[in-house]
Order: C-alpha cells, then structure tokens, then sequence
C-alpha cells in the first residue's frame, strides 16, 4: 500500500559560493532543490521550482519523489542569473533576444531555440545529479519536449522584457552591430503579422508579398524571395512549431509550399 502527498520544497539556503557544488551537509535530494540552489534569487522572487508528489510505501517507509508541474515563471526567470554574470533580455522594441557576450561586453542576438535548449540541458543535468529516489521520467522527457519549452519561454518574454531605454546611448548597456539584420527583420514581421488560423493557409508566396508590405511600412529594403524563404523556414518553426508543407493547392488547383493554420493579417509597422 502506498500515500502519496504533494510539497513545494525549496529546500536549505545555500551560500552563494557553494550553489553549484555539494554543500558541506547533503546534496539536493529533489529536482526542486536542485534548481533552488543554482538560482537562490528566483526563488525568493518567484517560488518553488517545482510541484513534487511523494509516494511513499507504507510497509517500508521507503519514498519515490517526482516532479508533477513546473513553475514557468521561475524557470523563465532562470534562463538570466545575474549572479553568475549571464544575462539575458528580450528587448521589446524589436521583438528580440539579446544575451550578454563576457568576452566583448556586448549583447548578441539570439534565438528561442538556442534558450529552449539552455532549459533542455538545465533538466537534463538535475536529472543526471538525482538520486535513486527520484523519478526522473517528468525532468528527462515531459518537461523537455516543446510545448513545455515554448511556455517557458513565452513567460520568459515578459518576465525578461527589457524597453527601449536598456540599449540607451547614455547608459550601461552596449548593443552589439547588428549581423544579421535581414534575419530580425523577418522575424519581427512574422511575430507581428502572422497569427495562427485554423482554417487558413499561408503560401511562401503570399508570405513573402506580405513580407515586402512590412518592409515598405517600416523603410526597409526586403531581401530576394530566395533569401527569404531560406530564413522564414526556420522561423515559423520556431515560433509555431510547423515545418513547410508542399500538398497545398492554390485557387488555380497547383501544388504550392506554404503552411497550414497561418494567415498573414497585417502589413503594418513593427
């Protein structure tokens, strides 16, 4: 026979200097500890890691702890620490990520897929750093596949929103040259123009017409269609998890390359 009961376990405040070794007492014994001892500050802001169940066998008194939910906004909070000098924002004006290169001092661009991957990997080494009495199936694979990620980072926008004061001339923060501007032009004008509709189909095509509407909106010159279509590819994947489809037929009856469930509903200024 066996009970089983619910916590949300923060686990002993750890020094600082000791938050990513095992302290002197004991190693985390859950994943909830094993996160609030990497990120004391998120904690204390935005609670416990995770909600964890205990099963525990009546006859022997031996527990099986799992955990059951994730607390978004924690791990949202988590993909910047401030302690350890890794900073990352998403700087609203442009509908980006920026993360903090040590080396030049400068903020980056980067990707969601690059911060799911960050969270992927987090999970997967408390999975590893768990004793056996921890259920690791939740860390290694629920919690791991991209509706999970998706939400995390989607909180992660808001809670890491920075606005147009954080790239000032006259404050701290310096902005790298842009590299890749054609690439966050586009995914500027995907994130603000095209919107998911299930009944709805969106050929390269029409997205790529949609495309040159938001650029002569915004006084940007638009790159060749081939160029497009090899980064909005990626993009829509990204943002909405579907890969380019070539069974679509247009109103002349033609096999076109496009996606389904996404419209192109305004050309507008980003």
């Amino acid at each position: 026979m066996t009970t089983t009961s619910f916590q949300l376990n923060r686990g002993e405040e750890v020094p600082f200097v000791f938050r990513d070794v095992a302290a002197p007492q004991r190693q985390p014994a859950t994943p909830s500890e094993w996160f609030a001892r990497r990120f004391p500050a998120e904690v204390k802001r935005w609670g416990c890691p995770f909600l964890e169940a205990v099963v525990e066998d009546v006859q022997t008194g031996r527990k099986l702890v799992s955990a059951v939910s994730m607390n978004c906004s924690f791990l949202a909070a988590a993909l910047s620490d401030s302690q350890l000098g890794h900073s990352v924002v998403f700087f609203e004006p442009e509908q980006q990520w920026y993360f903090l290169e040590p080396r030049d001092g400068c903020y980056h661009p980067t990707t969601e897929a690059k911060l799911m991957i960050l969270l992927s990997s987090l999970l997967v080494r408390c999975a590893e750093e768990m004793p056996a009495s921890v259920d690791k199936i939740n860390l290694f694979v629920k919690f791991r596949d991209d509706v999970q990620m998706k939400a995390v980072v989607k909180q992660a926008r808001s809670i890491l929103a920075a606005d147009s004061t954080f790239f000032s001339p006259t404050g701290p923060n310096r902005q790298a040259k842009a590299t890749d501007q054609p690439t966050q032009t586009a995914r500027r004008f995907i994130q603000s123009t095209v919107k998911p509709q299930a009944d709805q189909h969106l050929s390269i095509s029409d997205c790529y017409a949609g495309f040159e509407g938001y650029c002569r909106n915004n006084g940007v010159e638009p790159v060749a269609k081939k160029a497009f279509r090899q980064m909005i590819v990626e993009i829509i994947r990204e943002e909405f998890g579907l890969g380019l489809r070539a069974d679509m037929k247009n109103t002349k009856g033609r096999f076109e390359r496009g996606w389904k469930g996404l419209a192109v509903e305004s050309a507008g200024r980003g």
